[in-house]
């Protein structure tokens, strides 16, 4: 299987995905040529591999058959539905991995599994996923009440508090690795889950938004306790999701953030130092007109790595999931990856990380200490010498606002409230300190 620069695995998807491997290896699309290079593999190797993929695929076909389990749960007083996909052989005396995906606005519990496809990587993994469904109505199904004023928001449904429901139910009926419980969405349902990282982020060791971006409102105001290893999927002529910001297409619904502001709010959150070459997927399907290209941002307070996989000319589509009814109104489908099973190689390198923002970050980087935080005036600054170091204060976009040095207090007085970032460059090191203007 072709690997990231940053994340070995050697998970491949079984049988659910043979179709999928059959056109990267009857594309005519693809001209072998021996001298013909795709990062560090050539053509040739791709389809060897491929091959071999797909021996594995057909003898997976005789695994024991996966199971599918309806259930639903009382929250606010609705009977909330969901789905559980529990991968072959599964027994209650093994602690499982949990992932749960949340559909797409006008989606439900059913559909979102045929547009993912990611059924199957659990079933080759061994990890368990929920399946839950939205409560506002969306015909022809139902919406997330993700904050942006969706009809979900509109008819008052805490979907904050089921997920934190639906998670110690599944705990207490299927054995679930509570270090390893893992979030993603697509469209309305990763705005959803860019609200729960801002409200309720201690229950997760990862998540990933695909096809969404942060409401302005939420951007503004999102303040998360815990740092948490974010993935984003998103495509750069999406037509229903803007890459840019802005409105959407229903005008009822709060204006978006670009996609890269919602990116690096998340690299500033999780304090991460380190930034890695981009790394360009070989274009395996050209015909999709659309390339991939992966940005990892790691050296991360709590090892909470940020990685955007950004789908050039890709559009509001689920990577590795071609669905041709759907092309004319959704645009590109990239499928020169498949997004179910990069978010496992991601969702997998990680664990839940337990320090809280603001109160064990002393530990994470002990040199500087920034105190009153929240401040509202002045910033006092702490550490063994700040002579001739340079200082300099960010905003979440990363706009620098001020560049000083030799200050152990700085005026904030001129800041807007909301939260900052302050950089100190010592040598070779870099700390990165967030604070609170009130």
């Amino acid at each position: 299987m072709i690997k990231g620069p940053w994340l070995n695995s050697t998970a491949i998807p079984n049988a659910s995905i043979l179709k999928y491997l059959f056109q990267i290896l009857e594309s005519q699309q693809i001209p072998i040529k021996p001298e013909s290079k795709m990062g560090i593999y050539t053509l040739k190797k791709l389809r060897e591999i491929l091959l071999i993929q797909l021996i594995v695929v057909l003898i997976s076909i005789c695994l024991p058959a996966q199971t599918n389990i309806t259930d639903s749960l009382l929250h606010q007083t609705y009977q909330r539905k969901y789905m559980v996909h529990l991968p072959p052989n599964f027994g209650a005396g093994k602690q499982r991995p949990l992932v749960i995906n949340l559909h797409g606005g006008s989606g439900n519990m059913v559909n979102a599994q045929g547009f993912s496809m990611f059924n199957p990587v659990a079933d080759q993994n061994d990890f368990i996923i929920a399946w839950p469904q939205g409560y506002g109505i969306a015909p022809p199904g139902f919406s997330w009440a993700d904050g942006r004023n969706t009809s979900a928001d509109q008819a008052g449904i805490d979907d904050v508090g089921f997920i934190d429901k639906l998670i110690d139910t599944l705990i207490s009926r299927y054995h679930i690795d509570t270090q390893r419980i893992y979030l993603c969405g697509f469209s309305n349902g990763g705005f959803m889950v860019q609200r729960i990282a801002c409200q309720l982020p201690g229950r997760f060791a990862a998540m990933a938004s695909l096809g969404s971006s942060m409401d302005t409102v939420l951007f503004k105001n999102c303040r998360p306790s815990k740092y948490i290893p974010f993935a984003f999927f998103n495509g750069t002529a999406d037509p229903a999701m803007p890459y840019g910001g802005g409105s959407l297409q229903n005008p009822l619904v709060i204006p978006v953030v670009p996609v890269d502001s919602t990116v690096q709010f998340w690299v500033r959150h999780n304090r991460c130092q380190t930034v890695a070459p981009v790394y360009q997927f070989p274009d395996t399907f050209p015909g999709d007109q659309s390339t991939a290209e992966l940005y990892t941002f790691s050296d991360c307070a709590c090892d909470a790595d940020v990685a955007f996989y950004k789908l050039i000319n890709g559009g509001h589509t689920w990577p590795g999931v071609y669905i041709a009814s759907q092309a004319s109104v959704l645009g590109n489908t990239n499928r020169d990856i498949h997004a179910s099973f990069e978010l496992w190689k991601f969702f997998s390198a990680h664990t839940r990380c337990s320090t809280t923002v603001g109160t064990d970050e002393h530990s994470i980087r002990p040199r500087l200490t920034l105190f009153p935080n929240p401040a509202r005036s002045e910033l006092n600054i702490s550490m063994p010498d700040t002579e001739g170091i340079p200082l300099t204060i960010h905003n979440a976009l990363g706009q620098i606002l001020l560049q000083t040095q030799n200050k152990t207090r700085i005026d904030i007085s001129d800041l807007s409230a909301g939260i900052y970032f302050l950089t100190i460059r010592q040598g070779l090191r870099t700390e990165i300190q967030k604070f609170v203007k009130e």
